[in-house]
């Protein structure tokens, strides 16, 4: 939430003069801003700034209850209020209405049943060291969490693939990308848009590739990329936010299955983020730590430093890599490395 404490405030919490009580509202404004996206609120006032009333009758709300949430949303920053009417802030306007390109409203539902469905499991996890139900199996058999996470990671996607893109190597005379675990496919489509030469292959679990992107040089092959054949004789193969899902074991076997499927002096690109990066500041540092959490909870896995994944690549016969970290896309770093 685009919230920050004053002078005052945050003397007090340092002190300890008030108790630490924005985790526990941090949660209650995520639902604030859920059912506020899925009620067409954030909508309705990118058309025109409306007061309680008049956003009530225009949504078929309540006209009491609606102020009530209107007044929760400017409170956390998502809204701004001037004589009685309410109009977006720009962080509002950029990410929460359906028409924004940089859009992250079809996948907010995923974060609402992550903080009620995984969450409650973190005692579990961490007194037996593994989620009581994996993940991606958790997805197989849960159609809205499936199209909700798919949702969330395309949106992201879309953001992130131009500036990944744009630092992928790939070899003149190249023909064929392997995405693996890509299953809306941005990624392998913004490769294709740069390189007419290319074809791209998808593989990912058959609920993942139910919302893939289209395109006549995209491939997409349902499966597991643990288990499964993968085809051999790629030149680049790009394997992003999924080795943080793996333990040890998984990914080594991930990243040997992943040379063998390369041609000579074929490419790897990894994309996750890295525990020893230069964050810059205690949230920023405390937000990845919270994914390290979270990958553990949901999927047994775990953020890693970038010398550890240049360990695993290493094991599996790619050089050292290089660290690169595309500009316009904070969330993701990338390792990448030529096979031997």
């Amino acid at each position: 939430m685009p919230l920050f404490y004053n002078a005052l405030e945050a003397g007090a919490h340092r002190l300890s003069i008030v108790p630490p009580m924005f985790d526990y509202f941090g949660a209650l404004g995520l639902h604030a801003l859920v059912a506020a996206a899925r009620m067409g609120v954030f909508d309705a006032l990118g058309e025109r700034p409306s007061t309680a009333g008049e956003l009530a009758a225009a949504l078929n709300l309540d006209p009491h209850a609606t102020g009530v949430l209107l007044r929760s949303l400017a409170g956390l920053g998502y809204l701004r209020s001037r004589g009685g009417r309410y109009r977006l802030t720009r962080t509002a306007r950029s990410w929460f209405t359906t028409d924004s390109p940089t859009s992250l409203v079809a996948g907010l539902e995923f974060w609402e049943r992550t903080a009620c469905v995984i969450w409650p499991r973190v005692e579990k996890a961490v007194r037996d060291g593994a989620p009581g139900t994996p993940f991606y199996t958790l997805l197989e058999s849960d159609p809205e969490l499936s199209r909700s996470f798919q949702a969330w990671t395309g949106a992201l996607a879309r953001r992130q693939a131009p500036a990944v893109a744009r630092v992928v190597p790939v070899p003149r005379g190249a023909a064929r990308v392997l995405d693996v675990g890509g299953g809306h496919g941005w990624f392998g489509m913004e490769l294709l848009r740069r390189h007419p030469g290319l074809r791209a292959t998808v593989i990912d679990l058959p609920r993942a590739l139910e919302a893939a992107a289209d395109h006549p040089r995209l491939t997409l092959r349902p499966g597991s990329f643990l288990d499964d054949d993968l085809g051999a004789g790629y030149d680049v193969v790009l394997l992003f936010n999924v080795l943080h899902g793996l333990d040890d074991r998984e990914a080594a076997t991930l990243l040997a299955r992943l040379a063998a499927a390369l041609g000579p002096g074929g490419t790897i690109v990894v994309g996750d983020q890295f525990g020893d990066s230069l964050m810059p500041g205690r949230a920023s540092r405390a937000l990845l730590r919270l994914l390290d959490l979270n990958y553990l909870v949901a999927a047994g896995g775990r953020v890693r430093e970038f010398g550890e994944v240049s360990g695993l690549l290493r094991a599996a016969g790619f050089g050292r890599p290089r660290h690169r970290r595309p500009l316009r896309s904070a969330a993701m770093e990338l390792a990448i490395s030529r096979l031997m």
